[in-house]
């Protein structure tokens, strides 16, 4: 993975309970911003809304169905995001056989397993079913479970990708988009104390991104490091940058980035003297 920065991908920001439980009856869930719906399985429920991914809640304890949409061209920019998904939810794994390629509703699809642990070290298995629609859209739907509950599981996992309707092309927010123009910066440094004994280091990073408010961007970055040998008798450092555009949009509340080096999406917060990308904040430098 590269270092996370604003021309970078799905990202789950701190679990945020619903206003209203849902209706037993409401079993059609839709992302009206994405321009796609899907169907609940029986028995489970949407519980949690995660920014852009919505939790479901059902098939016994301790599983768990995530539901994603996102901006996908190809399965490739949808294994980054769920690489960024997996991440975020602390748990480490490794594919189980060859991805599976099929078509739901006409719609390219492609289903992958997975066996791995959480953070404490406990066993777990995944299922996850992607599928791509004609509007450049996808959605990402994972399910979690122990390796017992995995046959249930993944019953629920096919019947909600196998639900998917594209009802149509996403809606960008507009406002959003608009709302981004300026330049942002990003920095974070730390300096240990230097002895004669031990020597010491030190280290910079920071980042800057523009918007031009009409779905451009460009952005860089740059990172330092300098390390002093004890008792002062030499020192050694390095540097490296890098750099960025292309396009951006906002779909809801995710920025979507597609530049040189891919593509990349972030819950967003937009505010007066500062922005916040899943969790990294960037303040104004204009």
């Amino acid at each position: 993975m590269r270092p996370m920065r604003l021309p970078h991908a799905i990202a789950l920001v701190t679990p945020i309970a619903l206003t209203a439980a849902p209706s037993a009856n409401a079993q059609r869930q839709a992302f009206q911003e994405w321009g796609l719906a899907y169907t609940l399985p029986a028995g489970w429920n949407l519980t949690q809304q995660f920014g852009r991914v919505h939790g479901l809640t059902g098939g016994g304890q301790g599983a768990a169905i995530y539901v994603a949409p996102g901006m996908y061209q190809n399965f490739n920019e949808v294994a980054v995001d769920l690489n960024k998904g997996f991440q975020a939810l602390g748990l480490t794994g490794t594919p189980m056989g060859q991805p599976q390629a099929s078509t739901i509703r006409g719609m390219q699809a492609m289903t992958a397993t997975y066996a791995g642990r959480n953070q404490m070290g406990m066993p777990l298995q995944a299922r996850v079913t992607a599928v791509l629609t004609p509007h450049g859209t996808g959605l990402i739907v994972t399910g979690i479970a122990a390796a017992p509950q995995m046959s249930q599981i993944s019953e629920a996992v096919d019947r909600v990708a196998q639900s998917l309707e594209a009802l149509g092309s996403p809606q960008p927010n507009a406002q959003a988009v608009a709302a981004l123009r300026g330049r942002w910066m990003f920095y974070a440094g730390r300096a240990d104390g230097t002895t004669s004994a031990s020597g010491g280091s030190s280290r910079s990073y920071e980042e800057f991104v523009e918007f031009d408010g009409q779905g451009r961007f460009a952005w860089q970055s740059s990172a330092s490091v300098n390390v002093t040998t004890p008792g002062y008798t030499g020192s050694a450092g390095g540097a490296q940058a890098s750099n960025d555009d292309g396009t951006y949009t906002v779909i809801g509340s995710t920025l979507v980035v597609r530049g040189r080096q891919g593509q990349a999406s972030y819950e967003v917060q937009i505010l007066a003297d500062r922005i916040v990308a899943d969790g990294r904040t960037y303040v104004r430098a204009n």
